[in-house]
């Protein structure tokens, strides 16, 4: 009897550690959420050393007449700002930028680390005329922070 006791504990203990590891541990815990999911829901504004900073970018594809019938790859200019329009600090780095929209995803590298003004090129022909999210990657030191411009125009140069 003793030992039927156990085996049921034991099945019981397996059952629960099944149903945790498939139900996960919650939206609050950071080691259950995927990077697409921290990337879409990184704030507008992000704090670093007590000062609040921003990103701004704008977005667009060309179609001069030296451009492919179709438009060239998108084009994004980024820059990201403090609130209070000081000088960014000289170990801010911009190193990863992402453009999402809807579930499509590109990410790259910035062409410069330089977070008062950096450009990224050669993505997907999305657009023009549609709206996509705009995040980057901060890193000063060892942490990185995510900041987004939501709702950027994908706009057309002829």
């Amino acid at each position: 009897m003793a030992a039927m006791n156990r085996v049921t504990a034991n099945i019981i203990v397996l059952c629960c550690t099944v149903l945790i590891a498939v139900a996960g541990c919650g939206t609050t815990c950071r080691c259950c959420r995927s990077e697409s999911t921290s990337i879409a829901s990184a704030p507008e504004r992000v704090a670093i050393d007590g000062r609040e900073y921003t990103l701004s970018a704008s977005a667009w594809r060309d179609f001069q007449p030296v451009a492919p019938p179709n438009g060239q790859p998108l084009i994004v200019m980024l820059k990201v700002s403090a609130a209070d329009a000081s000088s960014l600090p000289a170990d801010l780095l911009l190193d990863h930028v992402w453009v999402l929209n809807g579930k499509g995803q590109w990410s790259v590298k910035p062409e410069s680390s330089s977070p008062s003004e950096a450009a990224i090129r050669g993505g997907p022909k999305w657009g023009p005329g549609i709206k996509v999210d705009v995040v980057a990657r901060l890193r000063q030191g060892k942490q990185t922070f995510l900041v987004r411009a939501a709702g950027v125009d994908i706009k057309r140069t002829d």
